[in-house]
């Protein structure tokens, strides 16, 4: 895993996180439990990633907006160094 912003744009108009993460349960579930034949496991998976993606993208916008308030409530002249 790498420290760059996921390449999903968490504003664009799609699942919140907690939906993201539940459609990617149930796609684990399926592909483990062999529910689905070979083809449609490998649509789930791509689905999965996508997912993934999302889930990613939305967490990573969560810490910016936390790194902001957190940053936005330090005193003028103290950074966030100063505080740990």
């Amino acid at each position: 895993m790498s420290d760059q912003q996921p390449q999903t744009d968490p504003d664009a108009e799609g699942p919140s996180f907690e939906e993201s993460l539940a459609s990617l349960e149930q796609i684990i579930n399926q592909i483990e439990g062999g529910d689905i034949g070979l083809e449609a496991s490998l649509g789930a998976y791509q689905k999965g990633e996508q997912l993934i993606q999302r889930c990613r993208a939305l967490l990573f916008e969560a810490e910016q907006r936390i790194e902001s308030i957190r940053l936005d409530d330090l005193p003028s002249g103290e950074n966030a160094d100063d505080r740990s």
